[in-house]
């Protein structure tokens, strides 16, 4: 359920809305993260897409996905996340300036400006890598769902990498290998933060098949 922060930005006084105002992000921001966030999934879609061909046993194929219906679908997706990354960048802020007010009742916008730009370098540091996977992990898991619908769908499946602490990842891992059906209809991320993707083996591929291999084409 996405935050509302204009709720929040209703309690400020007039400095507080201003300072909220300033440092808001809009519907530019939305859309210069829906771009950053698109070239990251493709790029991952399609690496992971030449991975799977490599363990099909055609190593010299490399994923290309194109213009068509499933580069849409990884717009749309990408937009998403954007629109999400947004209001929640808008919600956090809202609570620091609130918080900043209740810390220092005098504060003036000379100080909420220093605290600002701490405040944002801070977020920064952590928020943009894990947007960054979450998006990432979600174009690989894709890309390994259909690569499996267009070359076949028999084979099986581990979850990498073999370690986890949160215990949802922990059962898939003991469980070891799992059909690949399986697998598909429980893709990754399960958490926030969540690094793991399915190793899927879909079997070899004779050689004079490869290059029938769909390949995001």
């Amino acid at each position: 359920m996405p935050r509302n922060w204009q709720p929040l930005v209703e309690e400020m006084s007039n400095v507080q809305r201003l300072v909220h105002l300033a440092a808001r992000w809009d519907i530019v921001d939305e859309e210069n993260w829906r771009g950053d966030i698109l070239r990251k999934m493709r790029t991952a879609y399609d690496e992971e897409l030449t991975i799977q061909a490599n363990r099909a046993g055609c190593p010299g194929r490399r994923g290309q996905l194109r213009n068509g219906p499933l580069l849409s679908a990884l717009n749309d997706t990408a937009q998403q996340h954007a629109a999400s990354v947004v209001n929640t960048y808008n919600y956090d802020l809202a609570l620091m300036i609130l918080n900043v007010g209740r810390e220092t009742p005098r504060a003036n916008r000379f100080t909420y400006a220093k605290r600002y730009r701490e405040w944002s370098a801070a977020r920064s540091s952590w928020k943009n890598p894990q947007i960054n996977l979450m998006s990432m992990t979600w174009a690989r898991t894709k890309a390994q769902q259909d690569f499996v619908d267009q070359n076949g769908r028999m084979g099986s499946a581990q979850l990498w990498p073999r370690t986890a602490v949160c215990p949802i990842c922990q059962g898939w891992i003991a469980r070891g290998t799992v059909p690949m059906a399986v697998a598909l209809n429980n893709p990754p991320p399960y958490h926030v933060n969540c690094p793991h993707t399915w190793a899927l083996q879909s079997g070899k591929i004779a050689r004079d098949q490869c290059p029938d291999l769909w390949m995001g084409e």
